[in-house]
């Protein structure tokens, strides 16, 4: 009886150090993914806004640059009350399509990843 308490023991003991190495090999949770359009008509004298976040540990960038663009950036600040806002105005004199993506990120704690990342994708249909 005493030995197969030992061998029990001795099993336990081998095996916790494998199961605890399974369990720290696992990968990460990869953050929740999504994706929507935005189709935006405007003049070529407008200037576009779309509010995204705000809070401390969210945040927002471009992840593709328009090619038609005087201005396309992602303004936060005192101007905008803190909220991330992506903003386009068209080159002058541009007609035509223009396309820009932004990625958005939202769910972090401050100590880890975002655990919520959204892609807006724009496309700009720019007439006089």
């Amino acid at each position: 009886m005493t030995s197969l308490r030992l061998h029990r023991l001795i099993a336990f003991i081998l095996f916790l150090p494998a199961a605890i190495h399974v369990q720290a090999c696992g990968d990460p949770l990869e953050p929740v993914r999504v994706s929507e359009t935005v189709n935006v008509s405007l003049k070529n004298t407008d200037t576009y806004q779309y509010p995204t976040v705000s809070g401390d540990e969210e945040g927002a960038i471009i992840s593709r640059q328009a090619t038609h663009h005087s201005i396309s950036e992602i303004r936060r600040g005192e101007e905008t009350n803190w909220v991330a806002v992506y903003v386009y105005q068209p080159a002058a004199g541009f007609v035509g399509s223009d396309q820009a993506e932004i990625e958005i990120f939202t769910g972090s704690d401050g100590a880890s990843p975002p655990t919520n990342i959204r892609t807006v994708i724009f496309r700009f249909d720019i007439h006089e």
